[in-house]
């Protein structure tokens, strides 16, 4: 698992993955005027923005690939006795780590400080972490898409792409305010599912199948990102 310790302590020690890894989460969870009715014009509030800082931090993390690209590292690790699969699935791995404990943090304050049922508090864990893993192989294949010498581009064509997911996918407002079918083309995105489920759990209360559902759509988007960024050649 070396490829799996160096990525993740590359990735840790970027401030602005640790910003928004660790420091940007806390803050919106225990800062009050996030949470009053009204409070922030996000499509679900408090909880769109959260999944915003998610996508965020999995690019951040995500990052590794480009790095080992532009210094040449990575012709070095092909030439180890090492696939690129396994490349590919410890970076994935690593970058995960961090968000996966955001998501853990996220729903133990939200019990804690804005009394939370364990039934959303569990819904908030659970539908988070897989948003982390759809949005952290969703990096990965985007990286993929780039040469060595193409950083710049990727950084800027993400945050792009970000932007636009998060207005379509229901982020930033509910996708019913668009016309016609235009309010179903966030779908082909994972954080239009990962607002279906939340709407579901904060609508009824509780974990129902449709909550499972959106769950299982984000995860076969994320089996599709890996398996075709991980088929890509990426020297």
């Amino acid at each position: 698992m070396t490829i799996f310790r160096y990525a993740l302590l590359r990735g840790i020690r970027s401030p602005l993955s640790l910003i928004c890894n660790c420091i940007l989460p806390i803050f919106i969870v225990v800062f009050p005027p996030f949470w009053r009715e009204n409070g922030i014009g996000f499509g679900l509030g408090p909880f769109s923005l959260l999944m915003m800082v998610v996508m965020s931090g999995a690019y951040l993390m995500s990052q590794s690939i480009l790095v080992d690209k532009s210094d040449g590292a990575i012709v070095r690790i092909m030439a180890a006795p090492i696939t690129l699969r396994r490349y590919f699935a410890e970076n994935v791995l690593s970058s995960m780590v961090p968000l996966v404990i955001q998501s853990m943090l996220v729903s133990v304050l939200g019990f804690i400080l804005h009394d939370w049922t364990a039934a959303l508090s569990f819904a908030v864990f659970l539908c988070y972490t897989v948003l982390t893993i759809a949005s952290i192989t969703m990096s990965f294949a985007w990286h993929s898409l780039f040469l060595s010498n193409d950083k710049e581009s990727s950084g800027a064509g993400f945050v792009t792409l970000l932007l636009l997911v998060a207005m379509v996918g229901g982020l930033t407002f509910p996708v019913e305010a668009f016309p016609g079918p235009l309010e179903y083309v966030g779908a082909i995105f994972p954080p239009y599912w990962a607002v279906r489920a939340m709407t579901n759990v904060l609508d009824v209360g509780y974990i129902s199948g449709n909550f499972g559902l959106d769950i299982g759509v984000m995860l076969l988007f994320s089996v599709a990102y890996l398996l075709y960024g991980g088929s890509r050649k990426i020297q």
